[in-house]
């Protein structure tokens, strides 16, 4: 069997609000231009939080004064009610598996005027991710609810808003109530960007852009204009590529259509492309295609699609093959949590950690096990990884007594609106697992980075059970993203019955979980397909296994970094031991093993002191910006008096900053349960870190104390500029 796939990136360029509060696109260089007919606005500042119910706080006219006011994204998990206090509980209702920390209903409310927006716009709010349970409500209407914590959806508001200068308040509950949740930490809150989008009634629908390049010389283009008009409107599409460089090469526009008042359609088209340059693991180029909606020869919308143009070829003989050549996932499983930061993650705090695991050989991330954000595909496109983008960790069956997992939800029917696209062949009521996975294959499948899609980790319901599902989200996925191969992580897959089942034969790629047997020996039945070890431990004789099977397209280790949660018994420990770095990026051992087995250059631990004399601060960056998207992260290492790291020290170190800049966390590689919130944090292994994000622009001054031992200080530049990613190897 050969599946093919040429595709680019990204639907809709995330954006980022600078010191000036104007809106721009978050990516660089031929991506960086931004929307100039639709307003797209950072929604993130100005908001204002509540820990617990909060009876008639939907409603506008609800007196909110006393509440905190807050930046998204936020997780109050993870600092808990009241912080600095310590949130860990022995008894939380999460027990080890959510971490010991606290879970329950927090509410959200923001205040904001339509100033500006002409009247006759559309109006929507898009949330990358609610968890968990989200009802959100504008002036007191209730416009959607949304169970699935990992997924984003947007409401049209229009109807709700008062435009011009009025107050407009939109309100959002969210309730993680219902525990255990998970196996692992999940946060709570608003953990991802949101976005107010203002369009003329005739533009391009929720995540409709699809960019697929057939060949190297050329870039195909789809997309779905819906017109929200009283009238019917002669409607083109005008498509603009744009190199790395930034040069913009020859627009090509499409016929006129009219569109029926309340009807949509789609429009597609190529753009030659001559000596295009490729995007590949090394070299993550990346274009820009700007869609623009013309109406009666005017233009009133625009669309901006980061493109990566590059093949990606799969065979059960040759495994897996990038513009032609040979290549495997040299892979580590993620969740998604930041250890002191939880699930509200800056940008800074990814890049770091992905370019960590890069030094270590990792060219790709098993999103373990739900859906990844926006903002960390953006990185991984940039960065040049590849992704095994994970739908969810359970179906229809619990996998332990969690009746607060997504088997809650997964048949139950979805609520209307749903907040993302309709569902592929679907009539009718759907339930949430379909509409989930649409929203997640449609707002993912223009990211070169995306290899292809795992529809579920280890499930257990029956294989009868199983079967028809398994077809449906196949189905759902190859409507909506023609070509990029499913996969699943399957768990004993021979005891369990996919080897000799459906199993084999639905899925492109046969994955399987700790079974590299079960794999191999379904690769080779008839229909062959290519194999993948979707999750396997850390014995580097595995990669041996994976190198003498041309047919094996790779591994992913469980896992590259440590994570909160999947700690039931092992109290005081919030966490697990897995992870080749730990929740700071200290590399462990096994790190340094698969280093080596992976062919990366090597690198080796610091030097190790015995007497502890002083503390030495150490930034990862100079400079750090106001932008929500960048943080800098201050090492604090306990050291002898030659500047050697005493890894026997667990002394409590007490940060202090002065300047314009905010301590937002203090953390450790420490496992063991102790707030992330205050100013001291115990040093684990000699080290100790401070978490800081500029207020303003000027000199932000850090200093660490510990008892017995010379002070460290160190400098930081604030900035109000925004935070711009990086490309290829850095941080």
């Amino acid at each position: 069997m050969t599946f093919t796939w040429r595709a680019g990136l990204a639907a809709c360029a995330t954006v980022l609000l600078g010191a000036t509060g104007v809106v721009a696109a978050s990516t660089s260089g031929a991506a960086a231009a931004g929307n100039r007919f639709r307003t797209v606005t950072d929604f993130d500042p100005g908001w204002l939080f509540h820990y617990g119910d909060a009876v008639g706080a939907s409603a506008a006219s609800y007196a909110d004064g006393s509440w905190r006011k807050v930046s998204v994204p936020h997780d109050w998990s993870i600092e808990g009610p009241n912080p600095p206090a310590n949130p860990f509980s022995q008894s939380a209702p999460s027990t080890g598996r959510g971490g010991y920390l606290p879970s329950g209903i927090g509410w959200y409310r923001k205040h904001f005027s339509l100033a500006g927006v002409p009247a006759t716009r559309r109006v929507f709010i898009e949330f990358d991710g609610v968890m968990a349970n989200a009802s959100v409500y504008v002036n007191g209407t209730l416009v959607g609810t949304h169970p699935y914590g990992y997924t984003g959806f947007r409401y049209d508001i229009t109807s709700a808003v008062t435009p011009g200068d009025a107050d407009n308040v939109i309100a959002v509950k969210t309730d993680t109530t219902q525990q255990p949740a998970e196996r692992f930490y999940t946060g709570a809150g608003i953990y991802r960007d949101v976005r107010l989008v203002a369009t003329d009634p005739v533009h391009v629908d929720q995540w409709a852009t699809y960019v697929t390049t057939p060949n190297a010389t050329g870039v195909h283009a789809q997309t779905t204009v819906v017109n929200s008009g009283g009238t019917a409107a002669d409607v083109s599409v005008r498509g603009v590529l744009t190199d790395p460089d930034g040069t913009a090469l020859a627009p090509v526009t499409t016929a006129v259509r009219s569109i029926a008042a309340g009807a949509s359609a789609v429009f597609g088209y190529d753009l030659p492309v001559s000596h295009p340059k490729l995007w590949d693991l090394q070299h993550p180029n990346l274009y820009s295609l700007t869609t623009e909606v013309n109406v009666g020869g005017a233009t009133v919308d625009d669309d901006i699609t980061p493109v990566g143009i590059r093949s990606l070829t799969f065979s059960a003989s040759t495994g897996m093959s990038l513009n032609g050549k040979t290549v495997k996932f040299q892979g580590v499983a993620l969740h998604q949590d930041y250890h002191g930061l939880g699930m509200a993650v800056p940008q800074r705090a990814m890049q770091r950690r992905l370019a960590e695991l890069k030094a270590l050989g990792v060219n790709a991330i098993r999103t373990a096990h739900d859906p990844p954000s926006p903002a960390f595909l953006d990185l991984t496109d940039r960065m040049g990884f590849l992704v095994l983008d994970e739908f969810f960790d359970v179906w229809t069956a619990h996998k332990y007594a969690d009746a607060g997992d997504y088997a809650t939800y997964f048949n139950k029917t979805a609520s209307t609106p749903t907040g993302t696209p309709a569902v592929p062949g679907a009539t009718g009521s759907v339930p949430w697992y379909q509409v989930d996975e649409t929203s997640i294959v449609m707002r993912d499948r223009n990211h070169p980075s995306v290899a292809m899609y795992s529809t579920g980790n280890e499930i257990r319901d029956s294989l009868a059970t199983r079967t028809p599902l398994l077809t449906r989200m196949v189905s759902i996925a190859h409507a909506a993203d023609p070509g990029r191969p499913v996969t699943q992580a399957l768990f004993r897959p021979g005891d369990s019955g996919d080897v000799t089942g459906a199993t084999r034969t639905i899925v492109d790629v046969f994955g399987g979980n700790y079974r590299p047997d079960d794999v191999i020996q379904a690769m080779g039945m008839s229909p062959a397909r290519p194999g993948l070890f979707t999750e396997i431990g850390t014995a580097t004789s595995n990669w041996t296994t994976v190198k003498n099977n041309p047919g094996v397209t790779g591994l992913f280790v469980w896992t590259g970094a440590a994570y909160l949660g999947e700690a039931d018994g092992l109290w005081p420990n919030a966490e697990s031991s897995f992870g080749l770095i730990d929740g700071v990026g200290t590399v462990r051992p096994i790190g340094y093993s698969w280093q080596a087995a992976w062919g990366a250059p090597a690198t080796a631990p610091p030097a190790t002191g015995s007497t502890a004399a002083k503390v030495l601060l150490t930034p990862d960056h100079s400079s750090v910006s106001t932008d929500h998207n960048d943080i800098s992260y201050v090492r604090a290492t306990v050291a002898d008096s030659s500047g050697r790291v005493v890894t026997g020290s667990s002394a409590p170190i007490t940060f202090t900053v002065s300047g314009p800049g905010v301590l937002v966390a203090v953390d450790s590689g420490s496992p063991a349960q102790e707030s992330f919130r205050g100013t001291q944090r115990k040093a684990f292994q000699g080290i100790a870190y401070a978490l800081i994000r500029a207020t303003g622009s000027g000199a932000i001054t850090v200093t660490a104390s510990a008892a017995g031992l010379t002070l460290g200080t160190t400098s930081l530049s604030g900035t109000t500029a925004p935070f711009v990613p990086c490309s290829g190897s850095c941080d």
